[in-house]
Formats: structure tokens, C-alpha cells, sequence
């Protein structure tokens, strides 16, 4: 992988902790976390454009936003060994992950805007202990995106603001695993989780430095409180390319010394498309109550297909993993309320389906279907407005099937849950 840029350096951990089933995240602004609803529907702020690029007619002036979101997600994964049925329950890593974003709002006359953002739309971090009896399926994923949008809007009439914009995202993966090669030279059952000191670690890290993808996006006022929005963010295909790096232990290379030899990796994969609708209604001059429907096309990832140059054993240059993952809906309800002129509370709860098969679940993303509680509070004075927001992420438990050749136990994903916290500043010139 080439160096990163200052850019990468600076966004280096803005996705490594998805909060959004699948890896989706949908932490792109402070507001938007508390209150998708009036963030898709109503805007406000000019990260609004993250949901609904649209809203950026609801921005007056030059605005500058920036923030980052904090979170520490919580997981236990309960197994069983297939060959002994002694049971065993392992925590993942815990640690606070940042998804920082930046916002340019521009109000180029009174019909036209110019928007541009830095973000993440999506990204995983998980990371087991070493030999955890998972091992032979992940031991540490992480994927990071970059995403930098510029956009256009035009208020069409009084009452109906049209937009459009690019995506350009860098994409970075990281998958290791380790291979059982007592197992396969037959010195014991193979993919056995009990402890081996013949493991040997497999690490993939590719990027792609450019992908393409493209956004639209509608918001509608067409009677007096009703706000309606609507906005669409294209799948995005992205072709990685990077390394597999073998480390044996000095026995499994002497005994085997054409076998694990560091090689040139590449895969293709898809980042899903999402449609994002909301409807707000100001019940009173304080107080607004809306509901936002998205859907996120996750049915793009279907497998993970890796070509290496040289296999890691002779034959196997192609590693394959069978995914399956369905289109999901994920529901959200919540609101503002104007506690004076310069405070405002909002809150919102929000169903997110998951999109895995369970029959093909793996410890790559082990997480199933999610409930999120939010609540937040924006102060603005003058040219300035400040926006703090608190959630806690509770993630149903999920059975999993033993898989032997995949390194998969009986069990479940157990005790999910995060906490999560986002601050932004914004500031008009």
C-alpha cells in the first residue's frame, strides 16, 4: 500500500467502528445522529448534505461545520468446539474509535448552493485475542473509507429544492486470520479450536485510491410545516489491491518451505446503495416530530472473492467467501423541541435491520439486528452553533451454526452494545 496522504493521516480512524447494520455508518453529522428525520427532511446545518444534499438550501450565507463522532461498541461471541463440545465465550477488543467529518456550505445567490463534505459512509473495526478459538475465521478486520462529495442545489420554486453531486472515496481493508497448518498436514482435526503452536497468520491490506460514486437528492415544502426529503447515494465499486503476508512458525517453514510465501492480492467489492426519505411536521413554532425510511441495498455483497498471485498452498490463489447479505429497511422516529431561542433538544429512536443470512454469518461482522436510542442538544448564537449528541446502541443477540472448514462454532453473538457521543461546531461568515 502507497503512503497515505496528510488527508488519509488526518481521517485514518474515520471508520473503523460501524454503527449501522452491515458496516454502514450513519454518523455523518452531530444532528443527523439525534434526528435523521429533520436532517433528511428539514436541514439546517450544512452537514445535512451527508443525508439529503438538498438541505443545503436551508443554509444561509458561508457555512463552515466540523466534528467528529466517538464511539465503543461492546460484544461477546459464546462457541462451542466442534470435535470436544467444551464451551467458550470470548470479548472483543474494546477501545473508542473517531469518525471525524468537515462541511463547506456555500450560498452562491439566492436560488443556488454549493455544498462539499469529508466523511465516511462506511467502515468496521473488530480485533480478537490471539489465539481466540475463532481464529481461523477473523482475528482483526478493519475498513476504512474516505469519502469527499461536492454538490450543487437549486431551489426550483418557493417550495421544492432539487441537488446532485459526486462521490470520490478512498477505500482501505485489512483482514487477518490465522490457517491451521497442523490441520492440514492431518497432525489433527482440522480448523481444531483448542490452542496450536503450529498456527501460522495470514494478512491481507489493500486500498483503492479512487472510486466513484454519485448522489441525488430532493427536499419539498409542499404546504406550510410539512417538509419531505428524499435523496438517493449510488453503490460504489471499489477495486482493491494490496498484499498477503504469511508469518509460520520456524518448523511449518522448514517443513514446508514453498508454502506461504508473501504474495500480490486483489478483490473487487461493493459498498451498497442507500434511499433516505423523511417526513417533518412543525406541530408549533417549537416543536417538530418526523419519521425517516431508509433503504440500504446490501444484496451487492454477495461474496468475497480474493485473487492472489501465488496461493498460499499450491492450488489455492482464489479464497472465497459466500456471503448472501440482504436489502434492509431501517426505520427511525424522532424530533425537535425549541427550549428557548438558542437551545434546542432532540431525540429519536431508530430500528435498524441486519442485513446477514444467519446460515452464512462469520466473526468478520459479528453483529445482527440494532435499536438506537439518541438524544442530543444544538446551541446557536449569532454566527455560531454548537451541537452535542448522546446514543446508546443495543444489538440483539445472533445464533451461529458451526462451520468447521470456515472456522465457525456453535453459539452466538452476545451482549452487543455501544455507547456513542458527537460534537460539531459550525461557524457563518
Amino acid at each position: 500500500m502507497k503512503k497515505a496522504s496528510l488527508l488519509s493521516l488526518a481521517l485514518s480512524t474515520a471508520a473503523v467502528a460501524a454503527s449501522g447494520a452491515g458496516f454502514s455508518l450513519f454518523q455523518g453529522d452531530t444532528t443527523g445522529c439525534a434526528d435523521a428525520a429533520g436532517s433528511i427532511a428539514k436541514g439546517g446545518r450544512a452537514g445535512d448534505l451527508y443525508y439529503n444534499p438538498a438541505t443545503l438550501s436551508a443554509v444561509t450565507g458561508t457555512v463552515v461545520q466540523v466534528g467528529a463522532f466517538f464511539t465503543r461498541p461492546h460484544l461477546k461471541i459464546d462457541g462451542a468446539n466442534p470435535y470436544t463440545g467444551e464451551k467458550n465465550r470470548t470479548a472483543a477488543k474494546k477501545e473508542w474509535f473517531e469518525i471525524p467529518h468537515f462541511y463547506l456550505a456555500h450560498q452562491a445567490c439566492d436560488d443556488l448552493w454549493f455544498g462539499l463534505g469529508l466523511f465516511s459512509r462506511a467502515g468496521l473495526g473488530d480485533e480478537f485475542p490471539a489465539g481466540w478459538p475463532g481464529r481461523y475465521n477473523s482475528r482483526k478486520v478493519e475498513i476504512t473509507t474516505i469519502d469527499v462529495s461536492p454538490v450543487l442545489a437549486w431551489r426550483a420554486t418557493d417550495w421544492l429544492t432539487v441537488a446532485g453531486g459526486l462521490t470520490f472515496q478512498y477505500f482501505d481493508v485489512v483482514l487477518e486470520q490465522d490457517i491451521d497448518a497442523a490441520g492440514i498436514a492431518g497432525l489433527r482435526p482440522y480448523n481444531d479450536p483448542s490452542p496450536s503452536p503450529f498456527d501460522v497468520r495470514q494478512r491481507m491490506h489493500g486500498d483503492d485510491d479512487l472510486a466513484f460514486g454519485w448522489d441525488l437528492g430532493v427536499m419539498l415544502e409542499p404546504v406550510e410545516r410539512l417538509h419531505l426529503g428524499l435523496a438517493y447515494h449510488s453503490e460504489i465499486e471499489t477495486k482493491v489491491k494490496g498484499h498477503a503476508r504469511y508469518t509460520a512458525p520456524a518448523p511449518i517453514r522448514a517443513a514446508y518451505p514453498g508454502f506461504f510465501g508473501d504474495t500480490v492480492a486483489r478483490a473487487t467489492l461493493h459498498e451498497p446503495a442507500y434511499v433516505m426519505s423523511a417526513i417533518a411536521y412543525d406541530f408549533t413554532d417549537r416543536l417538530t416530530l418526523g419519521l425517516n425510511v431508509t433503504w440500504s441495498g446490501w444484496s451487492c455483497w454477495d461474496k468475497i472473492e480474493i485473487h492472489e498471485d501465488e496461493g498460499f498452498l499450491p492450488g489455492h490463489d482464489v479464497l472465497l467467501s459466500k456471503k448472501d447479505w440482504n436489502d434492509v429497511w431501517r426505520y427511525s422516529v424522532g424530533g425537535s423541541y425549541k427550549l428557548s431561542d438558542e437551545w434546542t433538544l432532540l431525540a429519536s429512536f431508530t430500528y435498524d435491520d441486519s442485513p446477514i443470512e444467519p446460515a452464512l454469518c462469520d466473526y468478520i461482522v459479528p453483529a445482527d439486528t440494532r435499536q438506537i436510542y439518541a438524544v442530543g442538544l444544538s446551541w446557536e448564537r449569532g454566527r455560531w452553533a454548537l451541537d452535542g449528541m448522546y446514543f446508546f446502541e443495543h444489538i440483539n443477540d445472533m445464533s451461529t451454526d458451526a462451520r468447521v472448514r470456515e472456522g465457525m462454532m456453535d453459539g452466538k453473538f452476545a451482549g452487543g452494545f455501544s455507547h456513542a457521543f458527537a460534537f460539531s461546531a459550525s461557524y457563518r461568515f
